[in-house]
């Protein structure tokens, strides 16, 4: 069975970096954490008090604006384009469980997502070197910063691995992703308008900006790492019936 998944993980990653859909990504990926990378060094210039870097990065407007759009964008053609060419009753037909593929094409997603995120962690390395000792890099919540970028993508993934099984159109599948995180994400602001203790007790426990400010000022909690983690459980397991489904009917 790993060894399927690893075969099957090489074959999906590969065809994420041989499509220009993923340069463009890159591309656009590192050019936005540059520009908002150097927006939060000028917040810092300014005099900004009580603050990290890292808690301006992480809580910037186009630090979610990227997490939300670019997600949905890398997952829409991950069984909407098999669908449509007729690809995928092969593999349907082949000798591997519909959780080896599940498991398999989240991996490969996964890793390039990863790899958006490596030209900004770079950013903290020449910030370090250039200010010396004036305002270090806090290793700490930026290590655990980048743990909940983590757990948050694999999350939203997942979301949008379910959306893609959903249909043969990309554009539907990557609207249809974009909704369901959207809806997730903007939960975060319900607090503000609500006076029930309970409900703004929930609200916090399923906020994504709580539990990224809460990890960016260095404070562990394990609560999100359980909710993001089943919530990926579930939508992959939701797939993998989607899929099981389709097999049925072919």
């Amino acid at each position: 069975m790993i060894r399927t998944i690893l075969v099957q993980t090489k074959r999906e990653l590969g065809a994420i970096l041989f499509s220009p859909i993923a340069y463009v990504l890159l591309t656009c990926f590192a050019l936005l954490h540059g520009f908002s990378f150097t927006l939060c060094v000028e917040a810092m210039q300014q005099g900004v008090k009580n603050v990290t870097i890292m808690f301006i990065f992480f809580n910037w407007f186009f630090f979610w604006f990227a997490l939300i759009l670019f997600v949905p964008i890398l997952t829409m053609r991950l069984f909407s384009e098999e669908f449509k060419s007729g690809t995928v009753e092969p593999l349907l037909t082949a000798p591997v469980s519909e959780w080896d593929v599940v498991i398999a094409k989240f991996t490969a997603a996964f890793l390039f997502y990863v790899l958006l995120w490596v030209p900004s962690a770079l950013f903290y390395t020449i910030y370090q070197f250039l200010t010396g000792h004036v305002t270090p890099v806090q290793w700490g919540p930026l290590f655990l910063g980048y743990a909940m970028v983590l757990l948050i993508g694999a999350f939203y993934i997942s979301i949008g691995l379910f959306a893609s099984s959903l249909t043969r159109n990309q554009v539907v599948a990557a609207v249809l992703a974009f909704a369901g995180i959207a809806l997730l994400f903007f939960c975060s602001f319900l607090g503000f308008f609500t006076v029930n203790p309970q409900l703004e007790e929930l609200v916090n426990y399923i906020s994504s900006l709580n539990h990224m400010r809460l990890f960016a000022n260095g404070t562990f909690d394990s609560r999100p790492v359980i909710l993001y983690l089943s919530g990926a459980v579930l939508f992959l397991f939701l797939t993998e019936r989607a899929l099981a489904g389709r097999r049925l009917k072919n």
